[in-house]
């Protein structure tokens, strides 16, 4: 009986002072839980965040097309008024040619609105991405200095 009872006392020993450590980490590492919850929080508004600044972008890009269609339908409009006045009439080559000029520029402007927003989500969801994975990795880090610490709180 004696030689189990110095098996027991250091096994219990052992249970006792991890139990210990591990209410030490617990009490100890509330911040790092707490600053890595703030973290995931972070990431979910920068995901809420691009998407918002996304659709932003489509809505003032419909804006100006809308716009864009407005001044081309009244340049076109114009322009024919113009060859109406002239007594040049709207089906001849060179009128054709300043109508096709007009629409041309249109198209150009259009694309130009278009790559512009694209380029602009592009970078609003590369930042996003960016801030993600550093917020990622500072939790990640947060992690494993937790598990160093309640480690070297067992030794």
């Amino acid at each position: 009986m004696g030689s189990l009872s110095s098996v027991i006392a250091p096994i219990a020993s052992f249970g006792v002072s991890t139990a210990l450590s591990a209410g030490k980490y617990i009490l100890s590492n509330t911040d790092k839980i707490n600053q890595s919850k703030e973290l995931s929080i972070r990431n979910k508004q920068i995901e809420q965040n691009a998407a918002l600044q996304k659709q932003q972008n489509l809505l003032s890009l419909q804006t100006k097309e809308t716009d864009r269609m407005n001044k081309l339908r009244r340049a076109i409009a114009t322009q024919r008024a113009n060859f109406g006045s002239q007594g040049v009439g709207g089906v001849t080559g060179s009128a054709d040619s300043v109508l096709q000029g007009i629409n041309e520029n249109s198209d150009i402007e259009r694309q130009g609105n278009i790559t512009k927003t694209n380029l602009d989500n592009q970078g609003i969801g590369q930042n996003a991405r960016s801030q993600k994975q550093l917020n990622l990795l500072q939790k990640q880090q947060l992690q494993q200095k937790s598990a160093i610490e309640f480690l070297s709180g067992l030794v």
